[in-house]
């Protein structure tokens, strides 16, 4: 059943290279993006600045930035609705390109701006989110609240304007490949016995007021024990805890669905990954041929 998935992964890698490779995306292709994301901010009456939003590249990552207003002090309620909005619209781009077998731009990055007026004094929240996290949420696999956890600890604000010298350090990851790396991850341990009883910890944990961090402490563990090696070897450098984490939770949300939902996250991922001009790694594949053949899997 694996050898019949991967060789379907290759024939699309194959399929989607040879019509696009290291080519990279267009301006037209740009703008569609955002008319298509304007037009669903307009259809659940959002209010937005329709001249700011623009597409940049930082490091290995595309990047979409969009700012919206909140009226009051409603900005949480707003900074949910703009990323359910675009995570739905992601989701149903994704596909629709898999369906038709064609090409699409999708950012890596999604960074909103907030206006918000606090008082009298107008104050932007700023905040850069993995598109991958916006899907998930878009789909109903990441809850509102969960999102909002992860929106809190990484939000930023400043009074009346950007800071566009001050970029996130997730911008300097290359971060469709981490999305990869962890699905890959989570695919190959969804049936895999030796991680039962991490896993059953974790999703116990999950559910328990206040063991987050320890949670996130649990998955780095595992992951440096465990994929340290695979991961130096395919990514060429030793990754920091803060890699480790943002891969750790994605595993997680991945390991709980089925596994041919997590199958189906991984074309994605890959899909993602190769139209950016990427080659799959071969040592993924190497390395968990391999693995298997030690632990009898």
């Amino acid at each position: 059943m694996m050898k019949i998935y991967y060789y379907f992964i290759f024939f699309i890698y194959c399929l989607f290279t040879s019509i696009q490779a290291d080519s990279g995306y267009s301006n037209k292709e740009f703008n569609i993006f955002i008319n298509g994301i304007h037009k669903e901010l307009k259809f659940f009456r959002m209010n937005f600045d329709s001249d700011f939003s623009n597409i940049s590249i930082k490091s290995k990552n595309s990047v979409f930035g969009v700012r919206v207003f909140s009226r009051r002090n409603n900005y949480g309620e707003i900074i949910i609705m703009s990323a359910g909005v675009m995570g739905r619209y992601l989701s149903k781009k994704m596909d629709d390109a898999i369906i038709n077998s064609s090409i699409i731009y999708i950012p890596t990055i999604i960074t909103i701006h907030c206006v918000s007026f606090q008082g009298r004094d107008k104050v932007i929240l700023s905040l850069s989110l993995n598109s991958k996290l916006l899907m998930q949420f878009g789909s109903g696999e990441v809850s509102a609240e969960m999102l909002w956890a992860h929106i809190k600890n990484n939000i930023t604000s400043s009074k009346d304007f950007i800071d566009d010298d001050i970029s996130p350090k997730t911008f300097m990851a290359d971060i469709d490949f981490e999305n990869m790396i962890s699905a890959r991850i989570a695919l190959e341990g969804k049936n895999n016995p030796r991680l039962s009883s991490i896993l059953s910890t974790a999703l116990k944990a999950s559910w328990v007021p206040g063991l987050e961090s320890k949670l996130e402490d649990l998955l780095v563990s595992h992951l440096k024990k465990n994929h340290s090696d695979l991961m130096e070897k395919v990514m060429g450098d030793k990754l920091e805890d803060e890699h480790m984490l943002r891969i750790g939770r994605q595993f997680f949300i991945h390991i709980q669905k089925s596994y041919s939902d997590i199958k189906k996250a991984h074309m994605i991922d890959s899909l993602k990954y190769v139209w950016k001009g990427n080659v799959y790694p071969a040592d993924l594949d190497s390395y968990y041929s391999d693995y298997r053949k030690k632990h009898s899997l």
